[in-house]
């Protein structure tokens, strides 16, 4: 919590979500809920529609080169 005059008001506000966002506890509860497999299914496939485009995109080849040297390095210390 930031301590701002707002987040002081909610009663019982926990840091459920990362720093900075604070949410009731009832809330935290009711987001670790199961979700139904259909609506599930819907909102990925909702998902896919929507990123299509970002995912037909190219990776950079500064993105690349940095995703190399990562797997690089968890390679060697993966081995014994």
């Amino acid at each position: 919590m930031t301590g701002t005059k707002d987040e002081r008001a909610i009663p019982g506000a926990a840091m459920a979500d990362g720093p900075g966002v604070a949410i009731p506890q009832r809330a935290a509860r009711a987001s670790r809920r199961a979700i139904d497999a259909a609506v599930r299914d819907r909102i990925g496939r909702g998902l896919r529609v929507h990123y299509a485009g970002v995912l037909a995109l190219p990776v950079p080849d500064r993105l690349r080169t940095l995703l190399d040297a990562l797997a690089a390095c968890s390679d060697t210390e993966a081995q014994p």
